[in-house]
């Protein structure tokens, strides 16, 4: 289907519902237990109803990986931006990020089997290219050093404030492995304790 064009209501919602099929059956059963039958199968359609939205089953998945960043994106930068202080702001960052991913976890737990086992003509990981993660470890880079210039934070050599921007990010990261093996996380209480550690890595001596 030519996405240039204007989708009616209906094209939308179907197209919305093949995509909330997949991603339940990616993130119960795994990306390589996943095809186009079995989504069509839970959605209670024909495999050719997925053809008509989707070129291919890559084009379906890569949808489903930038649906999520895209949303998160849209969710986080209100949040960020009313910021004024870089300790507010990463503060904000690590919170936000969690809720975010709480109120999508099936989502984020589907995205990160794509990202794990989805490999091009190559052999090479094809969804690591939506994850801009060296724009997102500089900025928050940026924002220790402001921290530092504002008061808040410790001195940071060039590779320190690379080290602690990668861990922070890494932490995020890391979470959606504990959702898929524990539902019942407590993600308030992981913020938290997220925020405690990045406070004590950062805070001025």
């Amino acid at each position: 289907m030519n996405n240039q064009k204007k989708m009616s209501f209906i094209e939308e919602a179907r197209r919305i519902q093949i995509m909330t099929c997949a991603i339940e059956i990616i993130s119960s059963r795994g990306y390589a237990q996943t095809s186009l039958a079995q989504i069509a199968k839970e959605a209670g359609i024909s495999k050719g109803v997925i053809s008509y939205h989707f070129s291919s089953k890559d084009d379906l998945i890569e949808q489903i990986v930038s649906d999520l960043y895209d949303s998160g994106s849209s969710f986080m930068t209100p949040y960020l931006a009313a910021q004024t202080t870089a300790l507010g702001w990463i503060n904000t960052y690590i919170e936000k990020n969690l809720v975010f991913m709480g109120s999508h976890r099936k989502h984020v737990i589907a995205v990160t089997e794509i990202v794990i086992h989805a490999r091009d003509e190559d052999g090479k990981p094809r969804h690591f290219r939506s994850i801009d993660t060296d724009a997102t470890i500089n900025l928050l880079v940026k924002m220790l050093q402001r921290g530092t210039m504002e008061g808040d934070f410790r001195e940071f050599t060039d590779f320190s404030a690379c080290v602690l921007a990668a861990t922070i990010r890494s932490a995020i990261d890391g979470l959606s492995f504990q959702l898929a093996a524990n539902l019942d996380l407590d993600l308030d209480a992981y913020a938290k304790e997220l925020v405690t550690i990045f406070q004590m890595a950062a805070r001025k001596v």
